[in-house]
């Protein structure tokens, strides 16, 4: 009996150790004063639009830093979305810790860079998610 309730709340404990999806409709636009580079319109162009999670292990409290091409181009935090036009062809997304950050943030203490490639066509949107675990944060392709 021990074992099963023991069971039962390492698994809830796990499921709760995720981030959780922003819905594209609610998210907040990160502000334009967090927003470096890859904002005026691209003729034939394409766009990368990054999302951010909710929640603790999504590192709340803490900005993360958005890389295109290994150039920062914006600091996004929890519930945030930020699209960048870009011109077509491939292009590399990534994150990082926030080097603007105070305290521990601007330790970016378990925060590598981690980073996705991404092959865009006029016109088209990629989208991209930052999620964490207990492992922490993540970029990847994101269809929500």
């Amino acid at each position: 009996m021990h074992r099963i309730l023991l069971a039962t709340v390492t698994f809830a404990l796990l499921a709760g150790c995720s981030s959780t999806p922003v819905a594209p409709g609610s998210a907040k636009r990160v502000p334009a004063d967090r927003v470096y580079a890859y904002q005026s319109d691209v003729p034939g162009g394409a766009t990368l639009a990054v999302s951010r999670d909710n929640g603790f292990w999504a590192s709340g409290g803490c900005l993360a830093t958005v890389l295109i091409d290994g150039k920062k181009v914006a600091r996004i935090d929890t519930g945030e979305i930020v699209k960048f036009k870009v011109k077509p062809g491939r292009h590399i997304v990534g994150i990082a810790g926030d080097d603007e950050g105070n305290g521990l943030c601007a330790m970016q203490i378990g925060q590598p860079v981690k980073e996705t490639a991404a092959e865009v066509s006029s016109g088209e949107t990629q989208k991209f998610r930052i999620s964490g675990t207990q492992n922490g944060t993540d970029i990847r392709p994101s269809s929500i």
